[in-house]
């Protein structure tokens, strides 16, 4: 890693093994801001007019179909549709950067604004100020490595321009360069004639050439490569489900008769941030308190943190759905997970205890996610109200329920209790139907709840999570094997 300064900059000499060190494609050429976009961008904006006296073009779009209707005659330096700001890179994009920067494919520089001298004297100063910085602040560009040149030219323009830049180009310092591309809130590229021949599996350099499609302003029919993964639960958000006193809006066939948790926790603390130190993870609150979150297993509380992620992006509360021949669909966030397969089977259970209803499906739902603290602990701890529901279609095929049963869990005793029931067939349940036994069935399923809103609340509010961000996203989260059929 070289920190690049205005006073001090020296070219970082790397061997290519694919070939010849390619110099600025088309040097010549007369560089130009691409498009208008450019005003609104504030790191763009301010280093526009050098980057061009240095044969480098801008653009705050480097998808743009209009900027690719213009043929490539020097380096371009923008941003993506789909990489808006403030969107972390999750797990894959971070493997599949790390592997090709170590195999000396690609690169990076890592632009802080309002950093000091006195942040820099050293690598871990430099991550340290980065993870306390504002997102607008922490910008990383992504090449590929035979445009060192044009990378040098930027990091010199941008520490030229008031910034600090470090730029990495021989494969080494992983953990410090992962760091920095994993809690990066603004992505960019350096897009040329070789960058796109690369094949990549790196977003950042796998875009480079691709246009918009017509009328929209992303290289995906559903913004945000949203498509459902093969075997997924169809989308679905429980409010359309109604409840006591609300009609179901919902088609029954698309209801997944299996679980589906989309509640937003409510807490009784303000948090800061979300941190994850020691192997565990931590909320800081306003007062800078740090507290403790029940124990998880690791590797559930990634998959959960990933399912959140993934719910939000295709905008579908369903995580698995079980059909009459026995086929699994379940969330792409937790297939091949322990949280996974334990959801899975919790949904194998209601009809083992209520077995005497003329219904066609039945489905879990979280209902209230609430978090609370404690005077005499730091440890939080929280409650989850869920239903277990019954259901068949009208004469309009619109889902109805015709039993719900409610429970509660507490996270502190880890045990759900029985509450009350509605819906027009309660009468039909059996006398001694078993509501403690169906209510311990669903325990995991209540705990799962109680994080996934407590995670998804954080994420709706735009908490912090960058300190401990990479080991976290790093974690191994495979666990037993997701069946075709269950």
């Amino acid at each position: 890693m070289k920190q690049i300064s205005a006073l001090n900059y020296f070219s970082l000499k790397v061997m290519i093994f694919t070939g010849v060190l390619f110099g600025l494609v088309g040097i010549n050429a007369n560089a130009d801001v691409l498009d208008d976009g450019i005003a609104g961008d504030k790191f763009l904006s301010a280093i526009a007019e050098q980057l061009t006296a240095y044969q480098i073009d801008v653009t705050s779009n480097l998808n743009d179909r209009d900027v690719l209707k213009k043929r490539i005659q020097n380096p371009r330096l923008g941003r993506f549709p789909d990489l808006p700001a403030n969107s972390l890179p999750n797990s894959i994009e971070i493997n599949a950067w790390e592997t090709e920067y170590t195999q000396l494919q690609i690169g990076g520089v890592a632009i802080l604004a309002n950093a000091s001298a006195e942040d820099l004297k050293d690598s871990s100063l430099f991550l340290h100020k980065w993870l306390e910085s504002l997102d607008e602040d922490r910008i990383f560009t992504t090449f590929y490595l035979n445009d060192l040149p044009a990378a040098e030219k930027i990091a010199s323009i941008a520490s030229a321009s008031g910034y600090t830049a470090y730029l990495f180009a021989d494969g080494l310092d992983q953990s410090i360069v992962g760091n920095l591309f994993a809690t990066a809130a603004r992505r960019l590229a350096i897009d040329t004639r070789a960058a796109r021949r690369y094949r990549s599996e790196v977003n950042e350099i796998d875009y480079l050439g691709q246009r918009v499609r017509r009328k929209t302003n992303s290289l995906f029919r559903d913004k945000g490569n949203s498509t459902l993964a093969r075997r997924e639960p169809s989308v679905f958000l429980k409010e359309t489900l109604g409840d006591e006193f609300n009609q179901s809006t919902i088609s029954e066939v698309i209801v997944p008769g299996g679980v589906a948790l989309g509640a937003s926790a409510s807490l009784t603390i303000t948090p800061l941030s979300l941190n994850y130190t020691d192997g565990a993870m931590h909320i800081v609150d306003e007062t800078n308190r740090q507290w403790d979150l029940p124990e998880l297993d690791i590797q559930s509380l990634k998959a959960l943190f990933d399912f959140v992620e993934r719910s939000i992006l295709i905008k579908s509360d369903a995580i698995v759905d079980i059909d009459a021949d026995a086929r699994v669909r379940i969330s792409s966030a937790l297939r091949n997970t322990d949280a996974g397969y334990a959801i899975m089977h919790a949904d194998t259970q209601p009809f083992e205890f209520v077995p005497n209803l003329p219904v066609t499906k039945s489905v879990v739902i979280d209902t209230d996610v609430h978090w609370l603290s404690s005077k005499n602990s730091d440890t939080l701890k929280f409650t989850t109200d869920y239903e277990v529901r019954f259901l068949s279609a009208d004469i309009m095929r619109i889902a109805q329920t015709r039993v719900a049963l409610e429970y509660e869990y507490e996270s502190e005793t880890e045990t759900a209790n029985y509450r009350d029931a509605w819906g027009r067939d309660i009468r039909r349940l059996d006398d001694n139907l078993d509501y403690a036994g169906l209510g311990q069935s669903m325990e995991k399923v209540a705990s799962y709840a109680g994080w996934i809103g407590l995670l998804r609340k954080l994420k709706e509010d735009n908490i912090p999570f960058l300190h401990g961000r990479y080991e976290f996203m790093k974690i191994d989260k495979s666990g037993r094997k997701t069946p075709a059929r269950h």
